[in-house]
């Protein structure tokens, strides 16, 4: 994996080939279900840390990404608190 950032900010971008019919046919069952298959392997990888990985360490990792979430979101309802002000003042 590459340390570059390409637009997912602090997320990490995993990548995976599946065999053409297993990866049509797990693709048709997520299309039948209603799910999205990226939201269901991230789902499954996030259920597999927190059943296999010492539950300090998972809860750590979890709880740095609930943080940088918040973050996230201070920061995107501050900046169109911003753009708010500013086009008023423009006005």
């Amino acid at each position: 994996m590459s340390d570059k950032k390409k637009g997912h900010g602090t997320r990490k971008h995993l990548q995976i080939l599946l065999s053409e019919h297993r990866g049509k046919l797990f693709i048709q069952l997520m299309k039948e279900q209603g799910i999205k298959p990226t939201n269901w392997l991230r789902d499954a990888v996030y259920k597999f840390l927190e059943e296999n990985a010492p539950q300090e360490l998972y809860l750590e990792a979890k709880n740095k990404d609930d943080a940088e979430w918040q973050k996230v979101v201070q920061n995107r309802l501050e900046g169109r608190a911003l753009s708010k002000l500013l086009n008023t003042i423009r006005k």
